[in-house]
């Protein structure tokens, strides 16, 4: 290490040292409140370009806390989400914090007593916890507890889950959040994720997330007569036990890619073959654009020459959305993120690629920074997107000092 860097790890390490057991009391004191938050948001959760209850709640929170603020805040309404500046000096740079809030058409199975009041709709992915994490660090900074060293702007951000459409994140993106930011920083609870560590990876962390989608037609018929035409619940059965592991056989076992079906449906009726089927498949990947190609090309030939062989069927759609693009951290901002959380004294863990998919990638593709994670594994730990996930609430006092240390800090 050479002897410039040494003074600044050396300055950085005297700063974290200076202000983290302040940030981990104010953290910790704001604890009842955050989990109040967070139960709040859990009780209604909302669906991606639906969100008007989790939006009204959140800035009657916000318009409160900064009405009794002497601090300088502006808020932006956008059709992606809310976003809220805070000018310390206009001399300085301003960095970004993000906190995604829609839910999941998922039917809740937790039991918890703040559990979803919405029938058919759950916050799976712990984005009620995002909300509360960010909007605890927000308090202590409108109540003066802690004073950034950075402008910043806390983005609170609509339809995070939305791969296959125009998402949140894409949308604020198109209307200028990034616009006048040095850096960007997002966080995510993790329930599969040992409890209290901080994990992300330099380059790129998160994958591509296409959906392939497709649909077959033929003349289906009665049960009685299975000799006659054709059974679109054969037809897609064959395709998915051929397609099953098909990556495996198109690139080397070790490329970075997963292909998994995640729709399946066709039949109306116990006494009719059914003539329509539908199948969606997953793609996520971090392959270059042009062996991504190659691979839908070989998904497309196969299935056109396992419908060959039915009589009367062909395919009547082979649509491809793209999703999110692969979501990839600055190298020099993560190292700064993680060398802040260790000196501070909390766990870090540097992660393999994660085939998950995050709007948060549009930010990045603007402006540098990174994207983190915080385990928050209780018990045997559902995973994201199931009726019973459910994060340890006791670490999110943990994502809350994640913010407050990163608004302390002017430079990398």
């Amino acid at each position: 290490m050479g002897a410039a860097a040494k003074l600044h790890n050396d300055y950085l390490s005297d700063q974290v040292f200076s202000i983290t057991s302040n940030i981990i009391d104010i953290a910790k004191y704001l604890e009842p409140i955050t989990l109040k938050y967070r139960r709040e948001f859990h009780s209604i959760p909302e669906l991606g370009w639906e969100e008007e209850k989790t939006l009204a709640l959140l800035e009657t929170t916000l318009l409160k806390l900064i009405n009794n603020s002497d601090l300088n805040f502006e808020v932006v309404h956008k059709t992606g989400g809310i976003w809220i500046d805070l000018t310390i000096d206009p001399e300085l740079p301003r960095v970004l914090f993000r906190s995604d809030i829609d839910g999941l058409p998922i039917e809740e199975n937790t039991n918890l007593p703040y559990s979803s009041k919405h029938v058919g709709k759950m916050h799976a992915c712990g984005h009620d916890c995002h909300i509360a994490m960010l909007l605890s660090a927000f308090q202590a900074i409108a109540e003066g507890y802690i004073t950034p060293q950075i402008n910043l702007r806390f983005v609170w951000q609509r339809a995070e889950e939305y791969a296959q459409m125009r998402s949140g994140g894409e949308r604020l993106v198109e209307e200028g959040v990034c616009a006048n930011i040095k850096h960007a920083y997002g966080l995510h609870i993790s329930s599969i994720k040992e409890a209290g560590v901080f994990f992300s990876k330099p380059a790129a962390f998160l994958a591509n997330t296409v959906l392939i989608k497709s649909e077959i037609e033929c003349s289906g018929g009665h049960v009685m007569s299975p000799n006659l035409g054709s059974n679109a619940i054969d037809i897609m059965t064959n395709i998915l036990n051929t397609l099953r592991g098909f990556e495996k056989l198109v690139f080397d076992p070790e490329e970075p890619i997963t292909f998994v079906p995640s729709i399946a449906k066709a039949g109306i009726g116990t006494n009719i073959r059914p003539n329509s089927a539908q199948m969606c498949f997953a793609l996520r990947n971090f392959l270059p654009p042009s062996e991504k190609n190659r691979f839908i090309k070989a998904i497309r030939e196969k299935i056109n020459t396992i419908i060959k062989g039915y009589p009367t069927a062909n395919v009547s759609l082979f649509e491809v959305s793209e999703g999110y693009p692969v979501l990839v951290n600055q190298p020099k901002n993560y190292t700064f993120v993680k060398n802040t959380l260790t000196q501070a004294g909390f766990q870090t863990e540097q992660s393999n690629r994660v085939f998950a998919g995050e709007d948060f990638a549009y930010y990045l593709k603007e402006v540098p920074g990174s994207f983190w994670c915080l385990g928050a594994k209780q018990g045997a730990g559902w995973d994201h997107h199931t009726p019973k996930f459910n994060p340890d609430e006791r670490y999110l006092w943990q994502g809350v000092a994640f913010w407050l240390h990163l608004s302390q800090f002017q430079d990398l």
